[in-house]
């Protein structure tokens, strides 16, 4: 019986560890983030369609020329990475490397692996998912800092929030 007993704790704390290890995906401090799109135009001027396609959305810095930013609009710590995958599904991470934790340190996309990476570290993640793939990244298990899309208003516009 005592020896079930332990087993079964075992067990229990096997599961709990493995269940709670999914790595660490809030490193970067927290920003207000709200970017608009409002119309389909709009998006289809400054957002992304098709496959591998990326932009990078910086408030201070005025990226990408011409955007109108509003008084609402946010970026986030370090700007915003809009990006879409193979399947040309769009994801948005904050640009800010979750190992250097640098708003000026910005993730990239590489053109090569297919992948974001980031310049000084050179952690690589996954597109879809904002997983560490490789370097000390992929080590710590530090995931980018993702955001949400949702569709905005009722002319076909998006818009990307916290």
């Amino acid at each position: 019986m005592k020896k079930s007993v332990q087993i079964l704790l075992l067990l229990i704390i096997t599961i709990t560890s493995i269940c709670c290890d999914r790595g660490d995906r809030d490193r970067i401090p927290a920003a207000a983030v709200r970017v608009e799109f409002a119309s389909q135009a709009m998006w289809n001027q400054y957002g992304v369609s098709g496959s591998f396609i990326h932009r990078r959305f910086i408030l201070s810095q005025k990226i990408p020329t011409g955007f109108p930013y509003t008084l609402s609009s946010a970026t986030g710590y370090g700007g915003l990475m809009l990006v879409t995958n193979e399947h040309a599904v769009p994801f948005v991470y904050d640009l800010c490397c979750p190992v250097e934790i640098n708003s000026n340190i910005r993730i990239e996309f590489d053109e090569e692996n297919l992948c974001l990476r980031c310049p000084k570290c050179g952690s690589t993640y996954d597109i879809s998912t904002g997983a560490p793939m490789t370097g000390a990244a992929q080590e710590g298990r530090y995931f980018l800092q993702s955001y949400q899309i949702a569709p905005y208003g009722t002319a076909g516009g998006q818009l990307i929030f916290r």
